[in-house]
């Protein structure tokens, strides 16, 4: 077999150079416009591992020397972290698993049962997306307060088994790209609606239910107001309640005058190991499920 033999010519070459010209631009551009939200992390990250006396030196320094370790464990030892922890754990699985498996169902419903209003319905699930959360507030607080679900884990697990609007657009977007084929041939088959939905449809909607899974733990993780507004108690404290029930610990002494600068001075590095603590998992789940991100978006419709 006579072997092929690529030539270049100085157009081919040029061109090359010019996609390799671009390349470079866009990525230097990328840097440049990540480093307003790179810097403040790695600034949380080396004042978490620095002493004391390094928290306010003029110019800063970067690299913590030497790096202490132990502010991570004097920062979760300093409150009961790890009771905020299992609050947060519960208020965040149970209300990720609702919201993907109900919003499954319901997408379902409108993307593959036909059903009288069915779009009429489907346009007025999307249209409350545009009301503000904090438009509903009093009425909803209200009527928890009425249930007596305040200062309990209620209010913000039992919301989530309702359905979420975006959730729901997102996976019908996606349900209507699968061939109607493989449903068809299940009900020839003699399946039922749950039977197509369980065995058929659910087990191609992978990609989709990540990426739910994923928006759901960062945002109930992250959650702060819900937490501050139904929950009381410090037993019931999430991790978010907890890091600014420190924050604010710390900084009590504030109006006590001279003093006040050195109390924040020497405990922020112990405030900023405890915030790097309680972000980990977050990072964690992002680096390891972000194609599903890009995947879903492209398969569901949402990218223009």
């Amino acid at each position: 077999m006579e072997k092929q033999i690529r030539t270049f010519t100085p157009r081919t070459r040029s061109r090359q150079i010019g996609t390799l010209v671009f390349r470079s631009v866009v990525l230097l551009l990328l840097v440049l416009l990540s480093a307003p939200f790179i810097l403040p992390l790695i600034w949380l990250s080396s004042t978490a591992l620095k002493v004391p006396e390094q928290v306010y030196v003029y110019p800063p320094q970067w690299i913590p020397d030497p790096a202490r370790w132990s502010n991570f464990y004097d920062a979760w030892t300093a409150a009961p972290f790890t009771r905020f922890l299992l609050n947060t754990i519960i208020t965040t699985a149970f209300p990720m698993l609702g919201e993907v498996f109900v919003s499954a169902v319901v997408a379902y419903s409108f993307a593959r049962v036909r059903w009288p209003g069915r779009d009429k319905v489907f346009a007025l699930c999307v249209a409350t997306m545009l009301m503000p959360w904090v438009a509903t507030f009093i009425p909803i607080f209200l009527e928890f307060k009425t249930l007596g679900w305040v200062d309990t884990f209620l209010p913000l697990i039992v919301p989530s088994f309702f359905g979420t609007p975006f959730y729901i657009f997102m996976l019908r977007q996606f349900m209507l790209n699968l061939p109607m084929e493989l449903e068809d041939a299940a009900r020839i088959d003699g399946a039922n609606t749950f039977q197509v939905f369980g065995l058929i449809i659910l087990p191609l909607l992978g990609p989709a239910l990540a990426t739910v899974a994923i928006f759901s733990f960062m945002n109930h993780w992250n959650s702060f107001l819900g937490p501050m507004i139904y929950l009381h108690s410090p037993n019931l404290k999430t991790l978010s309640l907890g890091l600014a029930t420190f924050e604010s610990a710390m900084t009590g002494g504030a109006q006590a005058g001279a003093g006040a600068y050195s109390l924040v001075s020497t405990r922020l590095n112990l405030l900023m190991a405890a915030a790097f603590l309680i972000n980990i998992p977050c990072v964690i789940v992002f680096i390891l499920f972000q194609k599903y991100f890009v995947r879903d978006a492209l398969l569901s419709g949402l990218k223009g």
